[in-house]
C-alpha cells in the first residue's frame, strides 16, 4: 500500500469520526429539546381543550365546544400530530365533551377514558355516535390510573361516588408530575367533587388548571390554601370571564393568573423550571 493512498484513508477515517461526533452531539442536543414537557391550553372560549405533549406522544384532555372542533383538528394536523395516547374526557358537559366526535374520527386514539355517566346533549350523541363508529371502547373510570410516559406520571383519579346532584361533579382529576414540577387539572369539579379531592390529595402543585372556568364557590379558598399553586390557567371568555372572588384568593396566595380568553397559553418544563407564554 502506497503512503498516498494511507494517508487518504487516514483522512477518510478521521472525518468519519468527525462526522459521526457532531451527528451524536446533535442528537443529544434533540433530546434534550425533547425532554420538555409542552401543555397547551387552547383558547376555545368558556370550554376546555388541553393538549399535553410527552416527546412524540400525545394526551389530550376535553375537546372544547362543537365549534371549536375543526380548528382544533387542525392544529394537530399542522403540528404532524395524528394519534392521541389518551383522550380523557373529564365529564360530559358540551363545553368539554364539543369536539370528541371530530377527534375520534380523525385520530388515532390508544386510550379513551371518562366518567361512567350519560349525559342527554346533542353534543353526547354525537360523541356515543363516534365511538361506536370507530370501534372504541371507552374505559368508565372507578379506579385511579396511574402511567408513566418517559420520565413523566399522568394520574387519572375518577369521582369517588356513583351519583351526583351536579354533571360537574363527575369530573375526573388529572395530576402529571414531572420530577420536580406538578400540573392539578380540575374539570370543572364543585364543592363535593372538592372536597373529595382534598380529603386524599397531600401535596402542592406548581400548576392549577382552575375548576370550572374560574367560577367561585364555598371551596374554593380551601382548594388554593391546600394546593399551594404558583400559577393558575383559567379557561374562560371576555364574556364569561373568571368570579372577582376567585380572583381576589388567587391574588391572596400570590397565585400568577393566566386566561385563556387572552389567546391559547403554552407551558414548558424540563422539570426543574417552567415557562409560561401566551
Amino acid at each position: 500500500m502506497t503512503k498516498r493512498l494511507l494517508l487518504l484513508i487516514l483522512n477518510i477515517v478521521i472525518v468519519c469520526m468527525f462526522i459521526g461526533c457532531y451527528s451524536s452531539k446533535q442528537y443529544n442536543n434533540y433530546n434534550q429539546a425533547n425532554d420538555e414537557l409542552i401543555i397547551k391550553f387552547f383558547d376555545a372560549g368558556k370550554a376546555d381543550c388541553i393538549l399535553i405533549g410527552i416527546q412524540d406522544k400525545y394526551i389530550m384532555i376535553d375537546t372544547g365546544l362543537d365549534k371549536n372542533k375543526n380548528e382544533i383538528s387542525t392544529y394537530l394536523k399542522s403540528q404532524g400530530i395524528d394519534s392521541l395516547e389518551y383522550l380523557i374526557l373529564t365529564h360530559m358537559d358540551k363545553d368539554h365533551i364539543g369536539g370528541a366526535d371530530e377527534i375520534i374520527n380523525k385520530f388515532k386514539i390508544s386510550n379513551l377514558i371518562q366518567p361512567d355517566y350519560k349525559k342527554e346533549s346533542n353534543q353526547y350523541e354525537e360523541y356515543e355516535e363516534a365511538i361506536e363508529k370507530s370501534n372504541i371502547q371507552p374505559t368508565l373510570l372507578h379506579e385511579e390510573i396511574s402511567v408513566k410516559i418517559d420520565d413523566v406520571e399522568i394520574k387519572i383519579c375518577p369521582p369517588k361516588k356513583d351519583e351526583y346532584k351536579k354533571s360537574n361533579d363527575y369530573s375526573i382529576i388529572v395530576e402529571i408530575n414531572y420530577k420536580d414540577k406538578s400540573f392539578l387539572f380540575m374539570g370543572d369539579a364543585e364543592e363535593e367533587r372538592i372536597k373529595e379531592f382534598l380529603k386524599y390529595n397531600k401535596k402542592y402543585f406548581s400548576v392549577i388548571k382552575m375548576p370550572h372556568h374560574g367560577r367561585v364557590n364555598n371551596m374554593t379558598e380551601n382548594l388554593i390554601e391546600n394546593t399551594k399553586p404558583q400559577y393558575s390557567i383559567i379557561t374562560s371568555s371576555k364574556e364569561e370571564t373568571a368570579d372577582d372572588k376567585t380572583i381576589l384568593i388567587l391574588e391572596k396566595y400570590n397565585v400568577k393568573n393566566y386566561f385563556t380568553e387572552n389567546g391559547d397559553i403554552t407551558i414548558k418544563s424540563d422539570g426543574k423550571d417552567i415557562s409560561i407564554s401566551q
